[in-house]
Formats: structure tokens, sequence, C-alpha cells
């Protein structure tokens, strides 16, 4: 590159430099701010507490049952949300007819929007009239109450899973589009089955989109906020709060405010620390090396 060329790199990055430091540093750095002090967002002044705001979430125990519940979507609704997805990536990859169909079907849930999907989900739910529990009185079993307090972050969990991993086959099945096809029929020339093949071929030629799309996964799981509030109803039980939920209850209340801003933003970057903190660790445990197709 020369030295014109270079010269106009600068002028054609500030516009998108400036709009990235006001939106979204800025915001970043005054949420920071805020986490120092008590604050209920409607008085000009700021009682500046320090690192109160943080050491009260060692001794909060909503906090930690909302943090549990983050890490029950992120860990156990990944590890299904990563089964389902590659046993699609499998089947797929074995020259499924009406591909393009297959595929519209799996991601249909990622087009409606998740506050409609939590209100269907309730009703699939219900106890009286659902249909998970019609199922069960035809076969003959009591219903299940999925809704209740113990049931419901699991509940909640399932219907994630479900909407969630058509979105992340997709990606994979991205990454298998790249491999040839002669890969695949070399190793069917040489015996291999279905397995081996996607262990042996698929996996390892996709390794890095996988790697990318659980990365995504557990920047998604760990903001998870809207389906989750409206599966909740208008009064979602603390029990199923996962930490963006409760980092928003904190800040705006549901029907009863709260306003407690400063604790707020500190529980808000007590999630940042975990995304950083998730990526890193993936980021480590996915270096692998990359094939060149």
């Amino acid at each position: 590159m020369n030295n014109e060329k270079k010269k106009l790199i600068i002028p054609y990055l500030i516009p998108a430099m400036a709009l990235y430091l006001i939106f979204f540093i800025g915001p970043a750095l005054y949420g920071l701010w805020i986490s120092f002090h008590d604050w209920s967002g409607f008085t000009k002044d700021m009682d500046f507490v320090g690192l109160k705001n943080y050491l009260n979430i060692f001794e909060d125990p909503i906090y930690w049952q909302s943090f549990k519940n983050m890490m029950l979507i992120l860990l156990v609704g990944g590890i299904f949300v990563f089964f389902i997805a590659l046993l699609f990536t499998s089947l797929m990859s074995q020259g499924v007819t009406a591909k393009k169909a297959v595929r519209a079907i799996i991601f249909f849930p990622n087009i409606i929007a998740p506050i409609a999907l939590a209100i269907v989900w309730n009703y699939l739910y219900r106890y009286d009239i659902g249909f998970f529990n019609s199922v069960l009185k035809i076969v003959g079993i009591d219903p299940v109450n999925w809704t209740s307090p113990d049931n419901i972050m699991m509940s909640a969990v399932i219907s994630i899973v479900w909407y969630s991993t058509g979105f992340y086959a997709i990606i994979l099945l991205g990454g298998v589009d790249k491999i040839p096809n002669t890969y695949f029929e070399a190793a069917r020339i040489e015996g291999a089955s279905t397995f081996k093949i996607f262990t042996k071929v698929t996996l390892p030629l996709i390794w890095d989109v996988f790697s990318i799309a659980v990365i995504l996964w557990g920047i998604n799981a760990i903001r998870l906020f809207d389906f989750l509030f409206a599966f909740g109803g208008p009064e979602p039980p603390s029990r199923m709060w996962n930490t963006a939920m409760y980092q928003y209850i904190l800040g705006f209340g549901q029907r009863t405010p709260i306003y407690q801003l400063g604790y707020s933003s500190a529980v808000a970057l007590s999630m940042v620390v975990v995304v950083l903190i998730f990526v890193i660790t993936g980021r480590k445990l996915f270096k692998r090396e990359v094939y060149e197709l």
C-alpha cells in the first residue's frame, strides 16, 4: 500500500470511530462511573460509595440465584443446542433431499419475535389446556405444572434450546458448504461410516466456524433478556431471573419501581466480566490448527 492510500485511511475511519466512541464506549464508561455511586437516576447528584455496590454483590442471594440461572442457560442449554445442531449438521451433510426447505424450517423460529415465542410457549405449558399436558393425559400420565416455581426455569431452558438450535445449525451448515464434495465422496469410497465422516472430515474442517458459534452462543446466553422476561408473565418470579433480568429489575423494577441504578450498573459490569472470561477461555480451548480448503 502506497503512502497516498495510507493517508486516506484515517479520514475514512474517523466518522466510524467517532460514532463508536459516542454511542458505545461513552455510555459504557458512564455506566462504570454510575456503578461507584448510590443513585436512583432521578436526582442531580450521585452519592459516591466506591466499591460498596460490588461488595454487595457477594452478599446478595438473589444475585447468585440469577447467576446460577444464567450459567444453567449458558452451559446446560449450550450443550443441548450444540448437540442437536451438530446432529442436524451431520445429517444434512449426507446429502439430504430438500436441503433448503429443511434449513428454512429449522431457522423459522428465529424470524419470530422472542416475546411472541414466549407467549406461544407459555400457552403450550399451560396446566389446564396446554399442549404438553394434553399429550400426557392422552397417554394416561398426570399433568405437570410446567410453570410452577420449581419447574419454570427448566421449562424456559427447553424453550430457549428449541428456538436457538436452528440458528446455530445454520451457522455450522454454512461451514459445511465450504467443504468440497470430493472430500465426502473419497471418504465414502474408502468405506467410512457416517459417524467417522463427521468426526474425521466434517468437524475438523468446520472447527473455526464451530468455535465462533460457541462464542456467539455464550454472549447471547449471558445477555438473554427479552424471551425470559416475557416468559415469566407480568411479574416474573425471582427464581427464574437470570443476571440480565435482575440487572434490569434493579434499575427499573417490575410493577413496583426499584431504581437502584448504581447497584444495577455494578451487576451489569459483572456480566461484562463473565462475557470476557467466557470469550477468552473459549478462544483458548477451541484454538486448533485451521485446515486450508
